[in-house]
């Protein structure tokens, strides 16, 4: 992963993202409804925080949910 990311360089929504997966595993729909936004936008910032600090997909009771890479 390199080096951890400055704070300065994720945006709110990231920041936010980041927050909530701290808490543990979410789905799309989870993060979606937390942030009140479209599925579709949370999956964009999913891959741009992917690219900035790395998600881990996890499959949970059948559903797709998303963590942290730390």
């Amino acid at each position: 992963m390199g080096e951890a990311p400055n704070i300065s360089e994720l945006t709110a929504e990231e920041r936010h993202l980041i927050a909530l997966l701290r808490q543990g595993p979410q789905s799309v729909r989870g993060l979606a409804e937390a942030l009140r936004i479209s599925a579709e936008q949370i999956q964009d910032i999913l891959q741009g925080l992917n690219r900035k600090v790395g998600i881990v997909p996890l499959f949970r009771y059948d559903t797709l949910r998303y963590g942290l890479a730390e």
